[in-house]
């Protein structure tokens, strides 16, 4: 099972402002849709890192960043370019892997 790296708030900032591509985990222990995605997670990471940096934010340890940037739903992955946010995939229903993997193949475009 997936375990998301705990980060503060500066290291989240720091990942979304890193040049380039960067996909955020966005989850929370007490989700129950969070803990139905985990197992998956890895495989998404997997796949996403391959063209992206991929990193963890919880929503409870990250209340600012998620409060800065409007993030209600969770679990969520959030696409940012040069610190821009591109795309967004999750406001609180449950996802399934291909989604995920559907999503990301679709901002490979954008």
């Amino acid at each position: 099972m997936y375990e998301p790296t705990h980060n503060t708030d500066a290291i989240v900032e720091e990942h979304i402002n890193n040049p380039g591509r960067n996909v955020m985990f966005l989850s929370a222990d007490w989700c129950g849709d969070c803990r139905a995605i985990k197992p998956f997670v890895q495989n998404i990471k997997d796949t996403v890192s391959q063209s992206a940096h991929w990193f963890d934010a919880d929503r409870d340890e990250n209340l600012a960043v998620a409060t800065k940037y409007n993030m209600r739903g969770i679990p969520s992955f959030v696409l940012f370019e040069d610190g821009q946010e591109i795309s967004r995939i999750g406001h609180g229903e449950r996802l399934t892997p291909q989604q995920v993997l559907d999503w990301y193949e679709s901002t490979q475009n954008a």
